[in-house]
């Protein structure tokens, strides 16, 4: 009798709270939850949900950082995630178009230069897995979970994550950083960028292949393509790592494939600005703002000093820039 009604305890207080999303009911007090597994949530959150979007944006955790009001009038699913690949992308685009009420106006897709790597460092379990996953009937064993009811548990005495999902706009709710913390974080991404994205390194063979198939297969949709921003200290190890030949590389395997895109990874007024990152490579939301009025067409390039559209014919001059800022002076003490 007390185990039959701890186990009805605990489904009834999953369920409620529902912090994987698992069922597509929004109510008072589950509509913030926390960041789990931004997969997992985001694809059931797509699943069970009956809304239409006009938009899809996909890229990494850089991009899950944008907020769904600054796209407006455009409705934008932020199908965005930690690490996430090239090489994943197909399948979820896949998703999103079976089971959204109507056909995309466009594709927002982020690339990170640190996607380039053939050594990828870090990796989510395959979008099969998710998709899979959430697609399964609901079992008794779904709310059965410890490490889901401790998350629920955690909702309903109310306390906040770090980092939390409103389930109803799918925007990413990022708690403040104190200076310190900010200044550790940042410290801590460039010595793992250093050994790792920008260390052990070797620029993919593949990725112009790999975005080829992308424009290829949805080639009926339009695409508007954006590198993601990062501080300038991070870039520095960049250049520190001698992969600015990568990078140009990237540049026009983008440009090559897409025409044009818009590059936010560049010295700008937004990636010299440390204080509007929390760490050295993710926007505080609210601070995202200008990123999007440029890559929606909301401000055109050239009237804003927070990206540039680049294209087969100023790509030289783009990376004349970055040469300028990096590489020049350097010289200039050589000699």
């Amino acid at each position: 009798m007390l185990l039959s009604g701890l186990l009805g305890g605990t489904v009834a207080i999953v369920a409620y709270f529902d912090p994987l999303c698992s069922t597509g009911t929004i109510r008072k007090y589950n509509r913030i939850i926390p960041v789990i597994d931004a997969r997992l949530q985001k694809t059931n959150l797509l699943m069970r949900s009956k809304d239409s979007y006009d938009a899809l944006l996909i890229g990494s955790s850089r991009v899950e950082q944008f907020k769904q009001e600054d796209f407006l009038p455009l409705r934008v699913f932020n199908y965005s995630a930690p690490a996430m690949y090239l090489d994943e992308l197909e399948e979820y685009i896949d998703l999103f178009l079976r089971v959204n009420n109507s056909k995309p106006e466009v594709i927002f897709l982020g690339l990170d230069f640190y996607g380039t790597n053939l050594k990828m460092h870090k990796h989510a379990r395959p979008p099969g897995y998710y998709i899979k996953t959430c697609s399964s009937p609901f079992t008794l064993g779904t709310f059965l979970n410890l490490d889901t009811l401790k998350y629920s548990l955690r909702m309903a005495c109310c306390k906040k994550a770090r980092f939390n999902y409103d389930r109803m706009t799918l925007d990413k709710l990022t708690g403040l950083f104190s200076r310190e913390e900010t200044e550790k974080l940042r410290e801590g991404d460039k010595v793992v960028f250093a050994q790792t994205f920008y260390g052990d390194y070797a620029y993919n063979p593949d990725y112009h292949r790999q975005l080829q198939s992308l424009k290829e297969r949805y080639g009926q949709i339009r695409f508007v393509v954006f590198t993601t921003p990062e501080t300038m200290e991070l870039f520095q190890v960049l250049v520190a790592k001698e992969r600015l030949g990568d990078y140009e590389r990237w540049l026009r395997d983008i440009v090559d494939v897409f025409g044009s895109a818009y590059n936010l990874m560049l010295p700008t007024r937004i990636t010299i600005d440390r204080e509007i990152f929390f760490d050295a490579h993710h926007l505080y939301p609210e601070k995202a703002t200008p990123v999007i009025r440029l890559i929606t067409g909301i401000d055109k390039p050239g009237n804003n000093d927070v990206g540039y559209l680049v294209n087969r014919e100023n790509i030289k001059e783009q990376m004349d820039i970055i040469h300028n800022v990096f590489i020049a002076p350097k010289e200039k003490v050589i000699q």
